[in-house]
């Protein structure tokens, strides 16, 4: 997995400042769109603001909901044209799509499609607990029923979701309440 550390982005995440986040963001993609991570945490930066803005305070006047989510298409799309046989955009692409399809075209279409990239992730690397948990509990009313899943997740949670940026900081949330 990737170490999604990112000094920079953690810093202006974790200030809210969310327009200087996307900028510094979105200008990294603009100079290297090939990169992985940079092309997953601008991903989920569009996706998580845009999901969160209300328990996040944030307004349309404070951020353009409208460009973020025109970028978190723009970024989807290319991530799937570039990137759809490595794990980590599979699996965390395909999560958010599975969470929220309705963000990203027809919700019925966009969910199996979500749900079909987790299940690839998975099948890509069985071992990996997050990549399991993830694909298993994208099925409705199965978190519960997974606690030998969930048991093996809480050891890696730290070492896979280091730093202090939304990403590694939700994930980490996410994952140690269900």
């Amino acid at each position: 997995m990737i170490d999604w550390t990112w000094t920079e982005v953690d810093k202006l995440e974790k200030q809210e400042k969310w327009n200087e986040a996307k900028a510094y963001l979105l200008n990294s993609w603009r100079q290297n769109p090939t990169d992985l991570k940079t092309v997953i945490r601008l991903g989920f930066f569009c996706w998580y603001v845009v999901v969160e803005q209300g328990p996040l305070g944030i307004t349309d006047a404070d951020v353009d909901m409208d460009e973020l989510e025109s970028l978190l298409e723009e970024v989807t799309h290319f991530g799937l044209a570039h990137f759809m046989t490595n794990e980590d955009f599979l699996w965390c692409f395909g999560y958010m799509i599975s969470m929220f399809p309705d963000y990203f075209g027809d919700y019925e279409q966009w969910e199996e499609k979500g749900i079909s990239m987790l299940k690839r992730a998975y099948e890509l690397y069985p071992e990996e607990p997050v990549y399991k948990y993830s694909y298993l509990g994208s099925f409705p009313n199965t978190y519960g029923t997974l606690k030998n899943e969930l048991k093996q997740i809480q050891p890696v949670l730290e070492d896979r979701f280091k730093g202090e940026g939304l990403l590694a900081e939700y994930f980490k949330e996410v994952l140690r309440q269900r």
